[in-house]
């Protein structure tokens, strides 16, 4: 990962102790633990408290655009013991949520493919998810088009 992220600090502490975990499966077929120490040591940390709109968190909906600009699709980003395919909540400890944790918007991530290879992804948008907790406010997504 070349690109700086911004994470908070409660994201940064999950990211670490997923990375320490998963670091010591050893040798497995995927393991996302590089990945993740990567992200980690690129990231500019947030500050408690400190609240941005234009980036894509844990808690958050993100809307994103394919490269070749076909289906725009939303997804929430969470921790594991949320994560729910049929409700469009994604772990952050997945590659997926892994590609877009940190990112603001405007950005293009790298989406990783079951068979190899990746896709570019524009962040489109993102907005709280008021349903995780997170803030009881909903505002509009911030479209960068």
């Amino acid at each position: 990962m070349s690109d700086a992220r911004l994470l908070t600090m409660d994201e940064a502490q999950l990211l670490s102790r997923a990375a320490e975990h998963w670091l010591r499966l050893g040798e497995v077929e995927l393991n996302p633990g590089e990945q993740a120490l990567a992200l980690l040591s690129q990231a500019t940390l947030r500050p408690r408290g400190c609240t941005r709109d234009d980036i894509a968190g844990l808690n958050w909906t993100l809307q994103i655009e394919p490269a070749d600009g076909r289906e725009v699709r939303e997804f929430t980003l969470v921790c594991p013991r949320d994560a729910d395919v049929s409700q469009r909540r994604v772990s952050v400890l997945t590659p997926l949520g892994l590609s877009f944790i940190g990112q603001t918007v405007g950005a293009v991530a790298r989406l990783p493919h079951a068979t190899g290879g990746t896709s570019a992804v524009r962040i489109l948008g993102v907005r709280r998810c008021s349903e995780l907790g997170r803030d009881p406010e909903d505002p509009e997504l911030r479209d960068v088009r």
